[in-house]
């Protein structure tokens, strides 16, 4: 064996050892990996530059090399970070992903996790999420193996990496969004909320605005429909509120849940008016029915919106109808 060749079988080995954790676990169920070229011709002799190449292509590639492997959801555990809200799962959006999931029979695009270290391993988890909370919990709920990328990185890391992603996707609600940013405080993974901002590269302003959402008593939060709905524009009013006036504050929360337990249907906009102590206009509804033979036309007015609701009339009455008020709204 060549001396080239030697210190090419040497290097590989090295990469090799640094991959051990992850190989040793993911190696049965890769599901993409690198195939290096080989060169044509004898292997004896000289060393031509064409293989010279290609011995540093090859290197290349498996310092590169992050295989997609298949995992058993139930080793994954979620990020201590997490930032996904339990609502956020009861949705129209996550059921749909769910479902592309189902007919795919997998996630086409794969989630990223961290090797747990020993002393973090516990409950039977051998990984930790980066990223792909939501594709890791549809996968979970259908008995899915779920796809994923593997990565050794620091706790810290890990959280930049995760936020970066949520960010980019722009799919996390302003109050998802605190939390992460409190509980990354609150643990100690960053020493400010400056040193938050400059790793991660948020705007501080969003994330002190975020922050304040997340830390609002339990009491504020449960007059909204859910806390998913609390936006940033809504924050200065409310720690304004919860800093100054506290007590004025919760009696208006006394007032929404007295409301709401008499029956009153309030929006999370409609909540967030009376606790800054503006009021709410009350709707108008009314409805009428119209009996043509033996089927039912109900005619709901709210808000200056009309709704017609009918009985089932077949696919091509309905088609005649929709047709018919599409005429009406652009003429």
């Amino acid at each position: 064996m060549s001396k080239l060749s030697e210190r090419f079988a040497a290097g590989k080995e090295a990469l090799a050892a640094q991959k051990k954790v992850i190989a040793s676990d993911a190696k049965s169920r890769l599901t993409a990996s690198f195939v290096p070229a080989r060169a044509s011709g004898p292997l004896h002799g000289s060393v031509t530059t064409m293989k010279m190449d290609m011995m540093r292509s090859e290197l290349d590639a498996l310092r590169s090399a992050n295989p997609v492997v298949k995992l058993h959801p139930g080793e994954i555990r979620a990020s201590v970070w997490a930032n996904r809200h339990p609502d956020s799962f009861k949705t129209d959006e996550f059921e749909s992903l769910k479902q592309e999931i189902k007919s795919a029979k997998g996630n086409i695009q794969p989630i990223k996790v961290r090797v747990l270290s020993p002393d973090e391993a516990q409950g039977g988890f051998k990984y930790e999420i980066a990223y792909g909370h939501r594709r890791h919990r549809a996968c979970y709920e259908l008995g899915l193996d779920v796809a994923a990328m593997i990565e050794e990185m620091s706790p810290t890391e890990l959280f930049v990496q995760m936020d970066r992603e949520n960010r980019e996707r722009a799919n996390l609600r302003p109050y998802e969004q605190g939390l992460m940013y409190a509980r990354a405080l609150d643990g100690g993974l960053f020493s400010s909320l400056r040193k938050l901002a400059e790793e991660t590269g948020v705007d501080p302003t969003n994330a002190s605005k975020a922050i304040a959402l997340a830390r609002l008593p339990n009491a504020v939060l449960e007059c909204f429909v859910s806390p998913l709905d609390i936006q940033y524009r809504w924050a200065s009013d409310l720690r304004h509120l919860l800093d100054k006036e506290p007590e004025l504050l919760f009696a208006r929360v006394a007032d929404i849940k007295k409301a709401q337990s008499a029956g009153r249907s309030l929006s999370s906009q409609d909540a967030l008016e009376m606790l800054v102590g503006r009021s709410v206009t009350t709707k108008k509804s009314s409805s009428r029915k119209v009996v043509v033979g033996q089927k039912v036309l109900t005619i709901i007015e709210e808000n200056k919106k009309v709704s017609y609701v009918i009985d089932t009339l077949g696919s091509e009455r309905q088609a005649k109808i929709e047709k018919f008020i599409m005429e009406m709204m652009s003429g």
